[in-house]
């Protein structure tokens, strides 16, 4: 994926992170393999804890500001972020050809052994985000069904896998999404199992990467481009869900 971002928007988010620290935590193949060290970028409220927290699985190009203003956000509204970084550890700059490469699966369960060992993290209250090819491994994740994560958001998934869904997920789907058809058919499926929750936050006229501020031009060739009024109308909707989902049914 190319994003053409404004050097000096990319600097002030550097300082904006200037609290934050990278997380070391082993990646958790799933044949029971020893995992390697990858990393996260960490990041708690400044209040006292223990935090909500939402694991961030960047799309197929890695962490790039999207995600990092992303993640500053979730901590404004008290959240605690991992950021995770499949890629560096590896020596990977891009996946975007073939996303199937890079372990980010592996490094979510990582993740969550993680968060769950700290305690500034509420383990009852952990949440995984995830962009794209991110959001495809997070669907992964909630086929899987890990009992201590709440809820999973996926932006804009290709849908190209329709794994069925052991924990509830929200989808954030554009009507302008090229894969939106795909993602329709596969949400109303597993809706009709009504094995899980299945929420659909649906921001129109406007396309993937629409709540990428800093993303100039299209994102994977998708229409529309940033769009301010759909990004705060996700936002909004998003946390009521997300604390909806946080309560044991």
């Amino acid at each position: 994926m190319k994003r053409v971002v404004r050097p000096i928007l990319i600097a002030v988010l550097w300082l904006g992170l200037t609290g934050s620290g990278w997380m070391q935590f082993k990646s958790e193949p799933d044949d029971g393999s020893q995992g390697m060290t990858v990393t996260g970028l960490y990041r708690v409220p400044e209040d006292e804890g223990p935090f909500p927290a939402v694991i961030l699985l960047p799309d197929c190009d890695g962490i790039t500001p999207h995600e990092r203003v992303w993640g500053m956000w979730l901590q404004s509204q008290g959240y605690a972020i991992h950021l995770i970084d499949s890629f560096f550890t590896r020596q990977i700059e891009s996946v975007c050809d073939d996303p199937s490469v890079l372990a980010q699966l592996d490094d979510a369960r990582g993740s969550l052994t993680k968060l769950l060992s700290l305690e500034t993290i509420d383990p009852e209250r952990i949440f995984v985000m995830g962009w794209q090819s991110g959001a495809d491994t997070a669907l992964m994740l909630a086929q899987e069904g890990p009992e201590e994560i709440r809820a999973v958001v996926v932006f804009y998934p290709t849908c190209a896998a329709t794994p069925e869904l052991a924990i509830p997920v929200i989808f954030v789907m554009p009507d302008q999404h090229e894969a939106v058809e795909a993602c329709t058919d596969y949400m109303r499926r597993e809706h009709q199992t009504g094995q899980v929750a299945v929420q659909r936050i649906a921001p129109y006229g406007v396309g993937a990467g629409f709540d990428c501020e800093l993303c100039e031009g299209n994102y994977l060739g998708g229409p529309g481009g940033y769009d301010a009024a759909a990004t705060e109308l996700v936002r909004t909707n998003l946390l009521e869900e997300m604390e909806r989902l946080a309560v044991p049914q």
